[in-house]
């Protein structure tokens, strides 16, 4: 037995264990149980960043705020955007969108959603002072106007084929103008909250413990919500987290780990909704520092990792098999045919691994070099880390693995970290990126164009920004496409990237609930309104 089979063994009888110490456990699982109850509560890994729409922009904090604040649109099962505080759009010109907005909105303090509470609410997460996550998505909107009663005109100052989706995101979420003006500066805190349009209300957080709600009785819409209540509770520990979910403590865990999706699966009390999703998790290659500045070294490695047995033995079914493109099929968006075949005639990965030392010998490495992977507390990450160190020192390369924070983490792939040469401080990272938007360039994009934080590779390559950056201003699906193909087929030959897999989205609940839907753009619209008891 070879020491990655070891590795796999190991992981394998730790699995088996967890499933045996909770088999015997289990809370009221019946559908009259959850009836009679008043609370729905929700397990969350990690605390949120802050009860506001501007901040709202990871897999913890959106569950929470997308119950309290509403978005001028929403994606729906399909992915495709539907009205919610806007009744209607169109787009007038390849610059110019209009919005009617809903004039029977109100806010579950019982005051009226009024076009000031729009307006403020778009311009506040545009603006540079508030500092938002997502202001960036409003970089190209040359103003946001009032044209009518109840109407907004959205005008951008270079056509965007992206902007249309924006508005289902909580860069476009309305927020209280009266409530943020006298929260001040405590707004989206434990004391300030939070006030919007949803089915649930804030009433308390406390930080790194839980967060309440309560059902909003004012709500415009047609149903506020099984629940009276929905509790969120923070448990940061994997094993904890199921635990609690088997036990009943918990009924829906978000994001479940992935390295105890066969527990969930094979626990008859809990039910699990399955998703392809917009996302890639991929080993990035710093191409500003040797040798990975070179691309005959960085294709050697691609073809010394067994992709294969990675995905068979360790991501099974937390993902789908990745492919040389940066993601799935879930983001090919209107021009399914095209990408499908463009994806089907993509240069196969193959593992071979006398051909890397053919490579690495021809780029002058023969002997192989020594460098490092960082990676954070992901346990599946980690048996990933472990199975590439394993796979790579059969080519002379010696991998040491360095396991950081998240914080630091996510600070070292946005190259907020940097070495005393001012480049970013590791020879590989371990990480992923999910596109906002169901579009073919939503991984493309971040990933790739030169000069992007959230390009973890460091890659520039001039022609591949400068087609990244046109297409954008493409209406012809065609042309576009093409463009894009065109940064790919670049891309490709370079490998700034390996993508391992994509990964799929997963809600877990105990079976005697139903109601929340699982799909690729659930980041931007999951809802806990709908949950009810079975039957």
């Amino acid at each position: 037995m070879n020491r990655f089979s070891r590795i796999l063994a190991l992981v394998m009888c730790a699995a088996m264990m967890f499933t045996l110490l909770t088999a015997c456990g289990g809370g009221d699982t019946s559908g009259e149980a959850a009836a009679e109850k008043d609370t729905f509560t929700i397990a969350l890994d990690s605390d949120i960043v802050k009860l506001d729409p501007a901040f709202a922009y990871d897999f913890t904090t959106n569950p929470v705020v997308n119950q309290i604040t509403q978005g001028l649109l929403v994606f729906d099962e399909d992915n495709q955007l539907q009205p919610m505080l806007a009744s209607s759009w169109e787009q007038v010109d390849d610059v110019t969108y209009v919005y009617q907005i809903r004039d029977d909105v109100t806010f579950s303090d019982g005051s009226a959603m009024t076009m000031d509470d729009v307006l403020y609410s778009m311009e506040r997460i545009a603006n540079p002072d508030t500092a938002s996550y997502l202001g960036w998505m409003y970089d190209n909107v040359a103003s946001i106007e009032q044209t009518g009663d109840w109407e907004l005109t959205v005008t951008l100052a270079t056509p965007d084929a992206t902007w249309q989706y924006v508005p289902g995101t909580t860069a476009c979420h309305v927020i209280s103008k009266a409530h943020a003006e006298a929260a001040g500066d405590q707004l989206g805190t434990p004391e300030g909250g939070l006030v919007g349009t949803g089915p649930y209300k804030f009433v308390s957080w406390q930080n790194g413990t839980s967060v309440e709600l309560t059902r909003n009785e004012n709500y415009w819409g047609e149903d506020a919500g099984y629940y009276d209540n929905l509790t969120f509770k923070i448990i940061t520990e994997d094993t904890t987290r199921v635990t609690a979910l088997q036990t009943g403590d918990v009924d829906c865990t978000v994001a479940p780990p992935e390295n105890m999706l066969d527990v969930i699966a094979g626990d008859e009390n809990l039910s699990m909704t399955t998703s392809s999703g917009f996302g890639v998790t991929f080993l990035a290659f710093n191409t500003q520092k040797a040798p990975f500045d070179n691309a005959a070294v960085r294709n050697a490695i691609y073809s010394a990792i067994d992709l294969d047995t990675i995905y068979s033995s360790l991501i099974k079914t937390a993902g789908e098999a990745s492919t040389p493109l940066p993601n799935s099929a879930a983001l090919f968006g209107s021009e399914v045919d095209a990408w499908t075949e463009y994806a089907a005639n993509a240069p196969a990965h193959t593992y071979d691994v006398e051909a890397a030392k053919a490579m690495l010998a021809e780029a002058g490495y023969a002997d192989g070099f020594e460098c490092n992977l960082v990676i954070n507390d992901n346990s599946l990450r980690n048996s990933m880390a472990l199975a590439i160190q394993e796979q790579l020192a059969q080519v002379g390369i010696t991998v040491t693995i360095e396991k950081v924070s998240t914080d630091e983490h996510t600070a070292m792939q946005f190259g907020e970290v940097l070495d005393a040469n001012g480049v970013r401080d590791y020879d590989m990272l371990m990480a992923g990126w999910e596109a906002d938007y169901p579009d073919p360039s939503g991984n493309l994009l971040p990933l790739c164009q030169g000069g992007n934080s959230s390009n973890a590779a460091a890659y520039n390559n001039e022609e591949v920004t400068n087609l990244i950056n046109q297409q954008l201003q493409i209406s012809d699906p065609v042309e576009r496409n093409n463009m894009m193909f065109q940064a790919l087929d670049i891309v490709m030959a370079e490998t700034p990237y390996i993508y391992m897999y994509y990964p799929v989205k997963n809600i877990a609940m105990n079976a005697a609930y139903e109601g929340v839907t699982m799909n690729a753009s659930w980041i931007w619209n999951i809802h806990f309104q709908d949950v009810h008891p079975v039957g």
